[in-house]
């Protein structure tokens, strides 16, 4: 018997594509009206909440505009490959912070299990990921890096399937949020600290200890997200 590992999907990262395309595609021009909240929720087969969610974002980048009682419009005319590049990096970076507002929501309450629960073999594989971190490469094909396989590993320590796929499903965003702030001066030798810290409250069965550790580490990521200071090349 074969086995599959079950698959979670963004779906309104898709709508988020779907709308862009129709954009590219020429079908809709600055000023435009876009269809009804009704019309793209049965044409993509999701609920108007997922919608309202990807609008949301491209509200957030200036890719439309919502009017009251008048509907959502086109805003940009994204003729220009440059213009959709900036775009889709900017829906990028939107949902990079989206994803660090829910870490600190739910993986805080990770780490604090995982305090509670980490066996020694538990705490050997995370030190192990932290070990690795010094051979870090951005642009490695490793589905797994050395940052991915930290957070994975303190997942794990919960012993919780559920918390562990919440871990899983974001990984890509968490190999990109990686892309965006490895190359600030001195920002990797942070990250190995703020690892090390969560690290050794893990050890120290202190939840509160490891919460706080995984907090800062948030906050400093989502600092250098949001900061001038990331270039918006990958």
């Amino acid at each position: 018997m074969t086995i599959k590992k079950i698959k979670y999907h963004r779906v309104y990262e898709d709508v988020i594509e779907q709308i862009e395309n129709i954009i590219l595609e020429g079908n809709l021009a600055p000023g435009d009206v876009l269809p009804t909240e009704r019309e793209l929720a049965q044409a993509f087969g999701i609920s108007r909440g997922t919608l309202r969610e990807a609008f949301r974002i491209l509200e957030r980048e200036g890719l439309i505009e919502t009017r009251p009682g008048g509907g959502r419009f086109l805003s940009k005319n994204l003729s220009k490959a440059e213009d959709t590049k900036r775009i889709l990096e900017n829906i990028e970076r939107a949902t990079i912070i989206e994803l660090l507002e829910a870490r600190e929501i739910f993986e805080t309450g990770i780490v604090e299990l995982a305090a509670m629960r980490a066996t020694e073999q538990d705490i050997a594989e995370i030190e192990s990921a932290l070990e690795r971190w010094g051979t870090i490469d951005r642009n490695s094909d490793d589905p797994v890096n050395p940052d991915q396989a930290f957070h994975l590993s303190i997942a794990k320590a919960t012993h919780n399937v559920v918390l562990v796929n919440l871990i899983d499903l974001h990984m890509d965003l968490l190999q990109k949020t990686l892309t965006k702030t490895v190359d600030i001066p001195g920002r990797k030798s942070e990250v190995y600290k703020e690892h090390y810290a969560i690290l050794q409250a893990i050890k120290e069965k202190d939840p509160a200890k490891a919460k706080a550790a995984l907090l800062h580490h948030l906050q400093q990521v989502k600092q250098n997200v949001s900061s001038n200071k990331v270039e918006s090349n990958g």
